[in-house]
């Protein structure tokens, strides 16, 4: 009986880290939803555009998160690291963070291309609209509270992806 109380104490720790990952992909998965919501209730796009655009711009999204993560990891390691890191290795870091930015850059001119043989520029402008809308609205949301936000231009659509999570909760 010792035993079995020995193991489940050694294996709690890892049931609740499991369980708080499974609540992140989770978040993470709802974000996308809504982001991508967002991006169709703003984007006017035409269905024969649509089958083309979204599965390039998933992609497109998930190779700027990969990036996105990159940075983070980069960042993270200075902020752990920055007592004992010297000037050559600091140099390192900011060498990482500029060769990000400019995969970053790339990526972009990348899918700039792709996109303009599905889209018109005026769409792709807008496409990079809503992007940095989608961005200001979910820091606005966070700062509020989740509370609904007014109705704008930028946030056309967003209370309309909130009711769509309610209802499917």
């Amino acid at each position: 009986m010792k035993n079995i109380k020995f193991i489940i104490m050694l294996s709690l720790p890892f049931f609740v880290f499991s369980q708080e990952m499974n609540e992140l992909n989770e978040r993470g998965k709802r974000m996308q939803t809504r982001k991508i919501a967002f991006v169709s209730n703003s984007l006017e796009i035409s269905p024969k555009q649509s089958e083309s655009f979204w599965p390039i711009y998933n992609v497109y999204s998930s190779e700027l998160k990969s990036i996105y993560l990159k940075k983070k990891k980069v960042r993270r390691n200075y902020v752990l690291n920055k007592q004992s890191m010297n000037d050559v290795e600091l140099g390192l870091v900011i060498d990482s963070l500029f060769n990000l930015d400019q995969e970053y850059l790339d990526l972009k001119i990348k899918y700039v291309k792709q996109f303009s043989n599905i889209i018109s520029n005026k769409q792709m402008f807008e496409l990079y609209r809503i992007e940095e809308d989608f961005k200001k609205d979910l820091l606005r949301k966070i700062k509020k509270g989740g509370r609904k936000l007014p109705e704008t231009e930028n946030t056309k659509g967003f209370d309309e992806i909130e009711d769509i999570e309610q209802d499917d909760n």
